[in-house]
């Protein structure tokens, strides 16, 4: 009887823990998803942005796509204030400084590479840095799903 009791806990477990670990996946990936969304829908507001050229990382190399991810939000989207679309303009900018779930990658990773500065990429008009903004959250999903 015991046997019995202590192998049903193992499966239980067993199965808790996988389960964790595909949820944990799917947040990841929905989050991507919704920026890829978001993404899309500044890119309506393009010309309604502040045509400031802002930093946008381009060829990010392997390992550095969370940190050039982190320069894209450090970025400040602004309304060009021509019209009523600066509140739409500025829940859109919010929503893409939400922080990322975790990945099981970036725990795996015991020393972390050096990455460029935010300072250090080439600067890039508002459509275009949006442009490469949704080309690295592919790039990050595509990594995810390998």
């Amino acid at each position: 009887m015991e046997k019995i009791v202590i192998c049903l806990m193992v499966i239980f477990l067993g199965t808790v823990a996988h389960k964790s670990s595909f949820q944990e996946q799917d947040l990841f990936l929905i989050r991507m998803r919704q920026l890829i969304d978001i993404v899309d829908q500044l890119k309506n507001y393009v010309n309604d942005l502040d045509p400031e050229s802002l930093p946008a990382p381009e060829d990010v190399k392997r390992h550095c796509e969370r940190s050039a991810f982190s320069c894209f939000q450090k970025v400040q989207l602004k309304a060009a204030n021509t019209g009523g679309n600066e509140q739409i303009i500025n829940v859109l900018t919010k929503q893409l400084k939400r922080k990322l779930p975790p990945t099981n990658a970036g725990r795996r990773q015991k020393h972390r590479p050096v990455c460029p500065s935010c300072d250090s990429y080439e600067k890039a008009p508002p459509k275009e840095f949006l442009e490469r903004l949704k080309s690295l959250i592919q790039k990050m999903i595509h990594q995810h799903l390998s």
